[in-house]
């Protein structure tokens, strides 16, 4: 059922476009040195700005905080917190869930018993853990590599998000129960980690006494006056009036999700109004201090904020938690954060003293939110841009970059490797010697500056393609440093696998219906071997079987739920699951008998040299399939 939006709410949305277009007509504001942003002029600029994206990208409701040094620039509500209920944002009161954003919080927790000496950076956690992280490579993991996202953890998706507080993990029971993997050599591979950020914050729950929630209530929120912010889950009595409903559009209809709960606590779970925020900006813009208020000593922020890690010097990489990335000239720290109902950025602007925070409740916002940042910097703080054109030879040494590329942040020991696959970075060489990357739903451009270096087409962005000691190919994004890709090899592809198993499904069923017919044509003129029937008994079942897996993979994959737009798989282990993972097994068997039949049928010849060839190509292809689910661990408990 469409929803019927009040008068205003229809008004706003009418001039929309016309408030855009004044706000990019207008002369830019001047930098001045006390001030240099007219608050009247930011507030038209945001108005028009935000209007046109809530309704181009169908989100009910946001909440914006700008800040300059100790001033509170704009803080404003747009929209709707409540749909039905009609209530607007109130930026000081509705809270939204900032997603991974919060994860600033528990940074700037780790930083504050740092700086106390309770906390040593560069000391193995295991020193701080009442369970062990295996001693998989020689390298200890230390809270360095957490703050930087280089542990080298697998990426685990398992039970970092529930529907219900009865599901809900402790903090301590998620960390213990879902221990991922150690795949890179610490301090080597940006890989961004929730289970990282999870375990910092347990680290600060044990080294304090504190449960993390009261920890950071009263060591940052209280000291900051964020009176309406917590970690706590389900939200205290006082506040949960006031959270924000999480909306997914679909099909003209706005579709209401119920409270998201994140067991890996630390990593994600805070909610918290915009002006709430807005505090939180102004500490660390003013290296710790708000008021007569200290979260963290000047030295301690100021180490906080400067570099941590970096691939590589012309690129900005990590600061102690914050991500970092240049934008106008200008060194951004940011971080966003995103729930499937919730979409969030951060930004802050230390050379200008300026911070910027927007929550969105609705996907939209996550297509949105940078653009409103880069926006907001070429209003206020513009710089030219020069176009690259790349040189003559190019295209001759960007070619060994063309290909398909994988997260490193990604499951390698269980099934959810498969979203490896599925979720590809594709890398194709222009015409005119540029890079076009596909990523994301977002099709970006870039060109050579230096050998394997390129920068974007329209914006100071690059992007780094590094060769290692192995010669394996990784991409580094300069304002996406935690999500580094690696090239993946040829028959580890979507390109290649695809084309491969529908092509030995394809296969396997026309044999079927041409066995059918053959058996049909041939009633009363005599029978096959025995043997041979039952070759082909073994591969029509190895067909049914492929089909059928297929199908309940793509029936798990594309079980959307209907209130938070993403597969059913992401809440929870779905009865599906359980009949689905019993197919590789009989898939296995059913090609290995049919290579049985296969060498039976050379040696003993049945049929003609053909059918045997067919029959052979067949069982190749079965294999072939076999050896795919083999390799993104579909069949990995057979080892």
């Amino acid at each position: 059922m469409k929803l019927a939006f009040s008068l205003f709410t229809l008004l706003t949305r009418s001039l929309a476009p016309a408030l855009l277009v004044f706000a990019l007509l207008s002369t830019p504001a001047t930098a001045q040195s006390e001030n240099p942003i007219d608050p009247v002029d930011l507030e038209t600029f945001m108005d028009g700005l935000m209007a046109a994206h809530l309704e181009s990208h169908h989100i009910p409701g946001a909440a914006l905080a700008i800040v300059q040094g100790d001033s509170v620039l704009l803080a404003k509500g747009y929209g709707y917190a409540d749909l039905k209920a009609r209530t607007s944002v109130d930026p000081e009161r509705t809270l939204f869930r900032p997603g991974s954003t919060s994860k600033l919080v528990t940074w700037t927790a780790v930083m504050q018993l740092v700086e106390q000496g309770r906390l040593d950076l560069n000391a193995d956690v295991n020193a701080y853990l009442d369970f062990p992280i295996p001693a998989t490579f020689p390298e200890p993991i230390t809270l360095a590599h957490l703050l930087a996202h280089t542990p080298g953890f697998e990426d685990i998706g398992e039970g970092l998000f529930v529907l219900s507080a009865e599901e809900l993990l402790t903090l301590e029971a998620y960390l213990k129960r879902h221990l991922p993997a150690r795949v890179f050599p610490p301090g080597q591979v940006s890989a961004y980690s929730n289970y990282g950020t999870a375990l910092a914050g347990y680290i600060v729950q044990r080294v304090t006494g504190e449960p993390f929630e009261s920890y950071v209530e009263k060591h940052i929120f209280e000291p900051l006056g964020m009176t309406a912010s917590t970690f706590r889950q389900p939200l205290p009595a006082q506040l949960a009036p006031h959270l924000a409903g999480g909306y997914f559009y679909d099909n003209g209809v706005y579709r209401t999700g119920g409270f998201e709960f994140i067991s890996a606590t630390p990593a994600g779970a805070m909610s918290a109004p915009a002006g709430d925020m807005a505090r939180f900006m102004m500490a660390h813009l003013q290296n710790g201090r708000l008021g007569d208020a200290r979260i963290l000593q000047e030295e301690t922020a100021q180490r906080m904020h400067s570099q941590l890690f970096t691939p590589d010097p012309r690129l900005d990489g990590m600061a102690h938690g914050f991500m970092t990335m240049t934008v106008n000239g200008r060194r951004i720290l940011h971080h966003a954060g995103d729930t499937p109902l919730f979409h969030t950025g951060l930004f802050l602007v230390p050379e200008e003293g300026v911070g910027l925070y927007v929550s969105y409740n609705a996907l939209g916002g996550a297509l949105v939110r940078d653009a409103l940042f880069r926006a907001f910097m070429d209003r206020y703080f513009p710089a030219s841009f020069t176009p690259v054109n790349p040189p003559a030879d190019a295209a001759q040494r960007a070619a060994q970059y063309v290909g398909e590329y994988h997260a490193a942040r990604a499951n390698y020991t269980t099934i959810e490797k498969v979203l490896q696959l599925l979720q590809p970075t594709l890398v194709q060489l222009t015409d005119e010697g540029t890079v076009r990357v596909f990523m994301g739903g977002r099709t970006e451009t870039y060109a050579e500056i230096e050998p394997g270096f390129f920068r974007h087409s329209e914006r100071q962005d690059r992007l780094l393609f590094q060769k290692d000691a192995a010669g394996r190919i990784w991409l580094h994004f300069n304002d996406f440093t935690p999500f580094t890709s690696y090239k993946a090899p040829w028959y580890a592809t979507f390109s290649f696998t695809a084309p491969l198993v529908g092509g030995a499904l394809l296969m396997t069923l026309l044999s079927i219906f041409g066995w059918v017919v053959a058996f049909a044509a041939r009633r009363g003129t005599g029978r096959a071997s025995f043997a041979a029937g039952l070759a082909r008994w073994t591969a029509g079942l190895f067909g049914v079987a492929l089909t059928a897996f297929l199908l309940m993979l793509v029936g798990v994959l594309g079980d959307i739920h209907p209130d938070y737009g993403v597969p059913r798989i992401f809440f929870g282990e779905p009865p599906l699951l359980s009949a689905l993972l019993l197919l590789p097994t009989a898939i296995a068997l059913f090609a290995l008998g049919m290579a049985f039949f296969t060498v039976l049928s050379w040696l003993r010849r049945y049929w003609g040299w053909f059918s045997r060839l067919h029959y052979t190509v067949l069982t190749l292809l079965a294999l072939g399939v076999v050896w795919v689910l083999w390799r993104w661990n579909f069949l990995a408990f057979m080892l």
